[in-house]
């Protein structure tokens, strides 16, 4: 009976890249080695087919496809440059309140005025995707530091998501942690305005005059399904972003 070695951990067999991937690729080392930096003009199509020995048409297609991607920009009758880089968007972030107390050594208290559940107005049903009367849950929070208030949250959050949402200690963790603890692919979009206080602002903040503030509006976000919307007010006479 035949003896057979048998291969311990054989490499697998990796097929070789379509050669306009490898021209992608060609291109893609030159720029990111610095080699063709911003606006640097290729060689032409010619060259190129010289150079790799690789046919125009695949060259062609493998730079159409990095300009349609945007690394490239093609300039009719010119040539093909690198593009410049893009702007990256600046993304905002708004910690939570306590994380922003408890960075500047202050002590962070949560007052609780009320957390219950409610039929939902009209006006705010359409804010969180439900149909007006139908029961949400709702919690009106004030937040200090060292005793001072500097944030007002009203929230409402959908019970279908957080049926658990009004047994919770918000004294102990913010709303914010508790739902992201949850839910941790949480996406946000936000809304930012600039306000002056009204009577019940003055009357949650202790304000004693009217005093400009910031109003943040945020929805959280799982896929498709708005899980909370809340209106965070700060005073901006007590609190600042950096």
């Amino acid at each position: 009976m035949p003896h057979f070695k048998s291969q311990k951990n054989p490499r697998p067999y990796t097929p070789p890249k379509p050669l306009y991937e490898q021209v992608k690729a060609y291109v893609l080392k030159n720029m990111e080695s610095g080699e063709w930096p911003a606006y640097f003009q290729l060689p032409s199509e010619h060259t190129l087919v010289r150079e790799m020995g690789i046919s125009r048409m695949t060259i062609h297609r493998a730079l159409r496809e990095l300009t349609q991607a945007g690394y490239l920009e093609r300039v009719q009758g010119v040539g093909t440059f690198v593009a410049a880089p893009k702007k990256q968007p600046k993304i905002l972030e708004i910690r939570e309140i306590d994380d922003i107390i408890h960075s500047r050594d202050g002590r962070h208290q949560c007052d609780i005025h009320f957390l219950q559940a409610e039929a939902i107005e009209k006006g705010v049903a359409a804010t969180i995707a439900m149909a007006p009367g139908e029961e949400v849950f709702r919690s009106y929070f004030v937040h200090r530091e060292n005793g001072l208030p500097v944030m007002l949250e009203d929230r409402y959050v959908h019970p279908a998501f957080m049926p658990d949402y009004l047994s919770m200690d918000f004294s102990r963790v913010t709303a914010d942690t508790y739902i992201s603890r949850k839910y941790a692919l949480l996406s946000h979009t936000h809304s930012i305005q600039a306000a002056v206080s009204n009577a019940e602002i003055n009357h949650f903040l202790e304000l004693e005059v009217t005093t400009a503030c910031l109003v943040v509006n945020r929805k959280s976000w799982l896929g498709d399904d708005i899980i909370s919307t809340v209106r965070l007010v700060f005073p901006g006479n007590r609190i600042q972003f950096t």
